[in-house]
């Protein structure tokens, strides 16, 4: 599964949720480090503390920051993330927005042709 957190995308492990009686949610994210170069990506977001959002292809979540971190000897690095508001995504507004970035990117310097 892919991830987006602040335009950059991350080819993930495992995602998975634990909701909670309101709107709040607590995500676990793996990721494999030989594979995906994140690592001084995502400590510089835990030790600034920073606020995002996750975008996929099946949900939005609002009002994240990483809770926790664990780097494991074996490469995977896991994140505990909480995230203040989750929700599911409709595929065919995701598959628009995605097409849309994809033809800003594409055509932001029309004379550009490489």
């Amino acid at each position: 599964m892919q991830i987006k957190i602040f335009n950059n995308v991350f080819e993930c492990l495992d995602v998975t949720a634990q909701l909670s009686l309101g709107s709040h949610a607590t995500l676990t994210v793996s990721f494999d480090l030989g594979i995906c170069k994140c690592k001084e990506f995502f400590i510089k977001i835990f030790e600034t503390k920073s606020k995002f959002e996750i975008e996929s292809t099946k949900f939005l979540c609002k009002g994240c920051y990483i809770k926790a971190m664990d780097i494991e000897p074996s490469n995977r690095m896991n994140l505990l993330v909480h995230s203040d508001l989750i929700n599911p995504v409709d595929l065919s507004i995701r598959r628009e927005d995605f097409l849309n970035d994809i033809l800003t990117k594409t055509f932001d310097k029309p004379h550009d042709i490489n």
